[in-house]
């Protein structure tokens, strides 16, 4: 054997011995098995408050969601967090932290109408996986107290006129 040829062959016999040594050279891992790659949790989001289904006060309709990682190495990006009520975009009127978001369905309470509402909410991790919930709500018109409803009167103006005197208390008390 030529020397060239000795020296070629006795170049690939060390670069196979080398290679099946840190295991280069076996046989790929089978699909199903060693290969197999675990399930990816994109963040977990729900609407707790009121729960599906359930009725708020017109007076008052706030609603709370909370959310979760669902990778412990993909935290949730609060600022993708993004709410709209009958497909109008409300995100402006939520605070939100880390785990939650709260607020109001609409601007001013009394716009919104009485009857049965989709709330739509959407939050993404810091790797930009995204989750999304809807949820239908029911407005309702505010809940009268037995004394209110047997005295007869108006309950929103008597509301206002405990609203007026209150202002008008607090600016005599600052004074």
């Amino acid at each position: 054997m030529p020397r060239r040829e000795f020296e070629k062959a006795a170049a690939i016999a060390v670069v196979l011995m080398l290679s099946a040594r840190s295991g280069m050279a076996q046989s790929p891992p089978r699909p199903g098995a060693d290969s197999a790659l675990l399930a990816y949790h994109p963040p977990r989001i729900a609407l707790v408050q009121p729960a599906e289904g359930g009725v708020l006060q017109q007076d008052r309709p706030v609603v709370v969601i909370r959310f979760a990682a669902g990778e412990p190495g993909d935290p949730v990006d609060a600022r993708s967090f993004a709410i709209s009520v009958d497909a109008k975009d409300q995100t402006s009127l939520f605070r939100v932290s880390a785990t939650e978001a709260w607020g109001p369905l609409a601007s001013f309470p009394s716009d919104l109408s009485l009857g049965s509402h989709e709330v739509a909410a959407r939050i993404c991790s810091a790797r930009g996986a995204c989750s999304s919930t809807t949820a239908k709500v029911t407005v309702a018109s505010p809940t009268v107290t037995v004394g209110e409803a047997a005295s007869g009167k108006d309950v929103t103006a008597r509301r206002r006129l405990v609203d007026a005197f209150l202002v008008a208390l607090r600016s005599l008390l600052k004074q």
